[in-house]
């Protein structure tokens, strides 16, 4: 048995043996080099000291191979894979199967309840095999195949991407060609194929937008901003446009059978071209497909779906572009769940409230003309009748049950989207107004109106309605116990209402105290290091239990009024009785035959009625505990009204933006905050022609940054106008404009993702093209030595790489979609002057227009043109040489950089 020492960030491809880590730890990858499947790399499990890697099973998917990549230094020890060390190696092979298993996407590859894949989960993969090795590597033979499976559909999903990239060139050229012969709007010349699937977009987008019962007038785009979009780009933009959202969904086998959404996909009949097709739920369990040259449809069987390709997006419905109130909120969830469920609700509910009205009967009947009489053969028909009832109320039990989880479940999916889409579309103004702990706890409120359309709800209040039947049994029976009982559900309603309106004033309150402590917890958290840095764990606590303090004394205060809540409803139905017996022997009273007085109700009437009157009050209480649940989340309501009242930014309405050719021009610009009475930027006025690079400068607090706001439509000004092309930009639809823009920003982030998601976003492009950004970035040499490499992580905070990777990373981010206007907001401040000279070299190769904020002044020695800044208005306008003669502020910001 041999040791092998790896130094940290070693790699080595194992085979035909077991390699046990005996020190250190190390990382474990599955890849692959063949030529029918492009390199990848995907991560397995991480191994400590004592656990051993094994590698994967030669034959068919022999192509895959198992990589051990070195965290720290490492000592290995080789152990041969043969009978003799089975019995040694047996507990490692359990852990590394064990670990194969958890990963989830070989969960879904596998067949649902597999049993081999379970027992590597349950650690049983050798609980009745003789030859562990040969059981060992037939398990590695199915997990070859599994990622196999798992290589190609990316392989699948990349090749889709490379093809749209090469059709935009393509289209790119044929227009640099035509520009060169003189031809004018160029973009506005469609051939008959661009015309075709531009028209097939816009039917299935309407088609989906009509179903989602969503306006049918912004579904539409022009000539000029669709011969530029690749047709899923095309498709997202009228998605966006028509205050819808979509999402790329895998589809599995027996989805049309059952309702999966609205989706948009794509259909191949047999011999012919793929198409994209709207996707329609026709009922709960059936589907019918729409095609722009099948404009009536067919419905979809079980052969058709063979037709339809395993990606699809499913699209969501959006909240109006307006204000909304809670009421708005509600008819939304009515809308988009199925009304079959809502009528099962209502159906069942109705049904169900006869039912309590047989047991006051049949009780009345047995006391009073069957026992009497010792009638056994009446007593089993009650029975019987009493069994059939107990079996309906069974049955419309578990049909209100299964409709009420229907609509939650539509609820949830439908609100939850178009909550998420509103978030993303509200104004930056907006969230200025709160830190990102509060937001999070506003957000909670969507979960709150949800529960109020649900079925369970719904239902609750249809089953309180049809209760009524029992009151009208029991004034059948008496009416002074009639009388007497709602006099005491008067008293007891008068008792809770009182007690809710201060379990309301404290709700308001912890609301109120759990936002201030969401806030300050997000900030202690995202402060830690500093607190660290200074010794201040101790503040951090403070603030902490200040906060914290506060929210639970709240607490405490609401638990006592939920105390008295229970009290009183324990002690209602005792006293209820109480009054109800007292009435019936005193207070109801007849003359009997011989004079004397009797009472006025019979033991069987009694009984009955009492089963009549328990029965209402069942359904009162809950009922009341339901109101009790309005009245604890009224508070909550208002909390997320903030999020409803705000209205997002325009979209459909506004003009698309053609392409941009890189003229950005601001007339007049004047600026100020909300609620502020001094402007930030005051009289503005300056024109970037295309391909012109123009650096920004000035002072802390002389507003460049709030320029670069402006510019990008955070902020709307005062007075003046942004203008590009010669395009006023609040006549602009504004993601038309950004998506040709590359931005980063001063205090930009990373999504926690992997670098090529975080480099190439939602476009529809390859490896290749994010790679060749991250050169142009100067990061293309880091993400190479990363074990991942396009494939690795970034963390929450972007903790795990330095703060110039963060910014080259962002950088590459904005070259990969080759835009025609860039915007750096201290861009570079982070990077040293080796990556400096790499972007500032790529970005001259553009020709793109620059703007770029820098306080690094040595960084805009090269601009064609200099902004000086100073107090929200423009101090000094010349190259660096000439504002170094003029010496102004300029001169004096670089010597003080100099000195």
């Amino acid at each position: 048995m041999n040791e092998i020492k790896l130094a940290s960030g070693s790699r080595m491809i194992i085979k035909n043996a077991a390699y046990e880590v005996v020190d250190g730890s190390v990382e474990v990858y599955a890849t692959t080099d063949s030529e029918d499947l492009p390199f990848r790399k995907i991560f397995l499990t991480e191994l400590m000291s004592g656990l051993a890697a094994f590698p994967a099973e030669d034959g068919e998917f022999n192509e895959i191979k198992i990589e051990i990549f070195a965290a720290s230094d490492t000592t290995l020890k080789e152990i041969p894979f043969t009978e003799e060390n089975a019995a040694k190696l047996r507990p490692n092979m359990e852990h590394f199967l064990k670990a194969l298993a958890s990963l989830s996407w070989l969960s879904m590859l596998a067949d649902n309840g597999d049993d081999t894949v379970l027992s590597w989960k349950n650690g049983t993969v050798f609980a009745e095999s003789a030859n562990i090795i040969e059981r060992f590597n037939d398990a590695m033979q199915i997990f070859s195949m599994l990622i196999g499976t798992r290589f190609g559909s990316e392989d699948k999903r990349v090749k889709r991407r490379v093809e749209l990239k090469r059709h935009q060139k393509e289209f790119i050229i044929e227009s640099g060609i035509r520009s060169l012969l003189g031809e004018e709007k160029i973009l506005t010349d469609f051939s008959e194929q661009k015309k075709s699937y531009v028209q097939n977009v816009v039917f299935v987008a309407r088609c989906v937008a009509k179903t989602l019962k969503m306006p049918l007038d912004a579904v539409e785009i022009s000539d000029e901003s669709a011969v530029r979009l690749d047709e899923i780009s095309l498709l997202r933009r009228i998605i966006q446009k028509g205050d819808m959202q979509m999402r790329l969904v895998t589809l599995e086998d027996g989805w049309h059978k059952h309702d999966s959404g609205v989706m948009i996909g794509f259909y191949t009949p047999k011999g012919g071209e793929k198409k994209l097709a709207a996707i329609i739920p026709k009922d709960p369990e059936h589907y019918r497909i729409y095609l722009f040259n099948k404009r009536e449809g067919f419905d979809l069987n079980d052969e058709e779906v063979q037709n339809i390709s395993k990606d699809a997006f499913m699209v969501f419905a959006g909240f109006p572009a307006r204000a909304l109130k809670l009421w708005d909120l509600i008819k939304f969830m009515f809308v988009h769940c199925w009304k079959t469920d809502y009528r099962a609700i209502i159906l069942a509910s109705l049904f169900a409230g006869f039912i309590p009205l047989a047991t006051p009967i049949i009780t009345e009947t047995v006391f009073e003309d069957i026992i009497p009489i010792y009638d056994r053969e009446a007593l089993a028909t009650v029975t019987q009748v009493m069994m059939v009832t107990a079996f309906t109320t069974a049955a419309l039990s578990i049909v209100r049950s299964v409709a009420v989880m229907r609509i939650s479940t539509k609820i949830e999916m439908n609100a939850e989207a178009a909550m998420w889409g509103r978030l993303m579309s509200l104004p930056a103004k907006f969230f200025r107004r709160y830190t990102v702990g509060e937001l999070a706890s506003r957000m909670g409120g969507i979960s709150i109106a949800k529960s109020l359309a649900s079925g369970e709800f719904i239902g609750s209040i249809f089953s309180f309605i049809f209760s009524f039947w029992s009151i009208f049994l029991m004034c059948y029976y008496s009416l002074k116990l009639t009388a007497a009982a709602i006099g005491v559900w008067a008293v007891y309603s008068i008792f809770i209402a009182f007690v809710y309106r201060r379990v309301l004033y404290f709700q308001r309150k912890i609301i109120e105290a759990a936002n201030i402590s969401a806030g300050t917890v997000q900030q202690i958290f995202a402060g830690l290091p500093k607190f660290r840095i200074q010794g201040a764990e101790e503040e951090a606590y403070r603030l902490w239990a200040k906060t914290y303090g506060n929210h639970f004394n709240w607490t405490l205060k609401l638990r006592w009024q939920n105390n008295y809540t229970s009290i009183i409803g324990s002690i209602q139905p005792f006293v209820l009785n109480l009054i109800l017996y007292l009435i019936a022997v005193y207070g109801i009273e007849e003359v009997g035959p011989n004079g004397q007085k009797v009472v006025g109700i019979s033991y069987a009437q009694f009984i009955a009625f009492s089963a009549a009157y328990s029965s209402f009050n069942g359904v009162l209480g809950g009922v009341i505990g339901m109101i009790g649940q309005y009245f604890g989340i009224q508070p909550q309501l208002e909390n997320f009204r903030p999020i409803l009242n705000e209205v997002p930014e325009p979209i459909g309405n506004k003009k698309e933006a053609g392409a941009l050719l890189g003229e950005v021009e601001v007339k007049n610009l004047t600026f100020a905050y909300e609620g502020a009475t001094t402007n930030v930027i005051k009289d503005v006025s300056f024109k970037i022609n295309p391909g012109e690079n123009v650096a920004i400068v000035g002072p802390s607090g002389s507003g460049k940054s709030t320029l670069v706001r402006l510019l990008l439509g955070f902020e709307e000004p005062k007075k003046g106008a942004v203008l590009f092309d010669g395009e006023n930009l609040a006549d602009l639809n504004l993601p038309s404009v950004r998506s040709q823009m590359g931005v980063v920003l001063q205090n930009g982030e990373l999504m926690t993702d992997n670098i090529y998601t975080n480099i190439v976003g939602a476009r529809l492009l390859s490896q290749e093209d994010a790679w060749r950004a991250a050169e142009d970035a100067g990061i293309a040499e880091d993400i190479a030595m990363m074990p991942m490499g396009m494939q690795t992580i970034i963390s929450e905070g972007s903790s795990n790489i330095s703060g110039g990777q963060r910014q080259r990373i962002m950088i590459a981010r904005a070259l990969v979609g080759k835009p025609k206007i860039l915007i750096f907001d201290e861009a570079t401040s982070a990077l040293d002057n080796r990556s400096q000279s790499i972007v500032t070299n790529s970005l001259d190769k553009l020709s793109a227009t620059r703007i770029v904020v820098a306080h690094r002044l040595s960084t805009i020695r090269g601009c064609d043109r200099i902004i000086v800044m100073n107090k929200g208005e423009i101090a000094e306008s010349g190259s660096f040489d000439e504002l170094m003669k003029k010496g102004g502020l300029f001169k004096e910001l670089v010597e003080r950089q100099v000195a």
